[in-house]
């Protein structure tokens, strides 16, 4: 798709937070029919409000209609309402969806609607065993993904001194690397265990000066990455806790980064950069891609193996909060300060394939799905995160609940 005419504008869609409940007593009889309300907004357009009748098929009553007035029309969707609506909206073709919860997380001691704890960062293990919440607080959750409620926590401690900003699974998925606003990285042990046991980093690594922003873990986990406020990108040796390697971003500039995406060299035309002197504490960082979002507005990419800079684009209108890479399928995304999302092919960065938009809250969070198509973005300010496990997508949100949802 073409950008030249400006980002596609994305419709932002409300709707009664009782709806359920409206709906499955209609379902199952206790009133003959009710509404629910439901609003979609649009930048530059006039706002669409509509009151949604819920009936009952006069045949089949297991099965439940919709019918809204106005100018939104919503597809029938019958049994499978239980998990999604589909609004089909007059004003252009987009059919943007309703995705309801097919499960949520919430440990009460943590999501306490009176006095929630905000969870800052968030990953699910490779195996799909057990997540991870960071909290403001500095401390660290593990939790089982077994069906319970509340949440069967596997292991818990105060790992940082303040806000935990940061948190990924080795590829074991028996070993979680944290990083903070203490300017730490901290290695801790995974291990699911029958009872709640208390989680002590088994090494921590010291180095930035300024807030941790990403992490990411190269191959196995014999090398990390970790991003900083304070303008670097680090490589570091596992095994010793020590640094191998400093990236400058934004050109020696020290920019700070916000965000840091890693994959490998795939199909990329970025030019390779001249071979580094080897350093045996090395492992498997020959071909990788390390792409960065800078706060001055612009994204960088260096070339792991030698580590160089290659690559830097041209700042854009708001400063860059989030990245994500697919070499598989050649994309890399960005989102803005400004709510501004950009798809790019890295085998033509210039231009974007594609950008849109849903208004200006800062872009928080962007994934990929495994089919280089599905791309997820957390369009909020704060949130402790987002993955896209297969089919499934995960989040992590201030009210201190991890949903998981089907697209």
């Amino acid at each position: 798709m073409s950008t030249t005419s400006g980002p596609l504008v994305l419709p932002v869609t409300t709707i009664q937070h009782t709806f359920l409940e409206v709906i499955e007593e209609v379902r199952s009889g206790l009133v003959s029919s009710d509404t629910f309300w439901l609003s979609c907004y649009k930048s530059s357009e006039s706002s669409i409000h509509s009151k949604v009748r819920v009936t009952l098929d006069e045949v089949n009553r297991d099965v439940v209609h919709l019918e809204a007035a106005g100018n939104i029309q919503i597809k029938d969707t019958g049994k499978d309402l239980s998990r999604r609506i589909t609004l089909c909206l007059v004003l252009d073709s987009l059919k943007p969806k309703i995705l309801l919860p097919t499960h949520q997380y919430a440990d009460p001691t943590r999501s306490n609607p009176q006095h929630p704890h905000r969870i800052t960062a968030f990953d699910v293990a490779p195996d799909g065993s057990q997540f991870a919440t960071g909290f403001l607080d500095g401390s660290v959750h593990i939790y089982g993904t077994a069906m319970r409620n509340p949440p069967a926590e596997t292991a818990f401690g105060k790992v940082h001194k303040s806000t935990a900003t940061s948190l990924q699974f080795f590829p074991s998925s028996r070993v979680l690397l944290s990083g903070g606003a203490d300017f730490t990285l901290c290695i801790l042990p995974a291990d699911p265990a029958p009872s709640s046991s208390a989680l002590k980093p088994v090494r921590t690594l010291m180095g930035h000066t300024r807030s941790i922003t990403s992490t990411a873990i190269v191959a196995r986990g014999r090398n990390i990455l970790s991003s900083s406020l304070d303008g670097t990108v680090r490589l570091w040796d596992v095994s010793s806790g020590e640094k191998i390697h400093m990236f400058a971003a934004g050109g020696d500039r020290y920019s700070p980064v916000t965000s840091m995406s890693l994959g490998e060299r795939g199909a990329s035309s970025l030019p390779e950069g001249a071979a580094a002197d080897p350093d045996p504490r090395e492992v498997e960082t020959a071909g990788k891609l390390l792409f960065c979002a800078l706060q001055n507005k612009s994204f960088e990419a260096f070339d792991l193996g030698t580590r160089s800079a290659i690559y830097q684009s041209i700042p854009g209108a708001s400063p860059l909060t989030t990245i994500s890479y697919a070499p598989n399928h050649n994309l890399l995304a960005t989102g803005s300060s400004k709510g501004l999302v950009e798809v790019f092919d890295t085998r033509a960065l210039g231009t974007p394939l594609t950008s849109f938009t849903r208004g200006e809250a800062g872009v928080a969070d962007l994934n990929f799905g495994e089919d280089g198509q599905t791309l997820l973005a957390r369009i909020v300010i704060q949130c402790g995160g987002s993955r896209v496990v297969g089919r499934d997508i995960w989040s992590a949100a201030d009210d201190g609940i991890v949903r998981t949802y089907r697209s």
